[in-house]
């Protein structure tokens, strides 16, 4: 397999027109931009369940885009691309239930099948990269919105350091060991109010 020799442009493009990418015109483009979470809105939705309060005009997702062709053994063409998406999120702390914004950057790479079966019979195996239906008009918005999604911590948590931690303990949503890692008991009774009534029940 090898780098087809190809130039690549860059462009610039609208709102409407990332939502019908030619990806079977065979050229080679780089792009990026900028588009604030209201542009998104499937995200927007999201944003506005967790936090009302959140600034979908001002804050969203700065995005990049790269395509190129890989020439292969037997002469046939594979169409690739990578995005590289770098966003903060607004999610609520499990372990202190207080709202924070994780701050996420990553990097998918994919590619681009002619057949539905190809897309379907693709190795799930493949750490490297994910297939995708090749077409005429691509929305690159949906696959956007998906990368996020799908990059979201299914248990989002401050770091322990930022974590209000003067809270009443809620069965079944934080435990003492969420807030005080591999604290001993008699740790946890001097830092907590809560714990030191109990063991002073105890005691009586």
């Amino acid at each position: 397999m090898s780098l087809k020799n190809m130039a690549i442009q860059e462009v610039s493009f609208s709102l409407a027109n990332l939502r019908k990418i030619d990806f079977k015109s065979g050229q080679s483009f780089h792009s990026k931009g900028f588009l604030p979470f209201q542009d998104l809105p499937r995200l927007a939705q999201e944003i506005g369940q967790i936090n009302p309060q959140f600034d979908v005009l001002q804050k969203g997702v700065h995005w990049e885009i790269r395509t190129w062709v890989d020439e292969q053994a037997d002469q046939t063409q594979e169409h690739r691309f990578t995005i590289h998406l770098a966003f903060a999120y607004p999610l609520e702390c499990q372990r202190c239930l207080n709202q924070y914004e994780e701050v996420i950057q990553l990097t998918s790479q994919f590619v681009l099948l002619n057949e539905e079966e190809q897309v379907e019979n693709f190795p799930l195996e493949n750490d490297l990269e994910d297939a995708l239906l090749n077409s005429h008009q691509f929305d690159l918005i949906e696959l956007f919105e998906d990368e996020v999604l799908l990059s979201l911590p299914l248990i989002p948590k401050h770091p322990i350091e930022q974590c209000q931690l003067d809270i009443i303990l809620a069965p079944g949503i934080v435990t003492q060991n969420d807030i005080y890692p591999g604290a001993s008991e008699t740790t946890l009774a001097s830092e907590n109010p809560f714990l030191r009534l109990k063991k002073l029940k105890f005691d009586a």
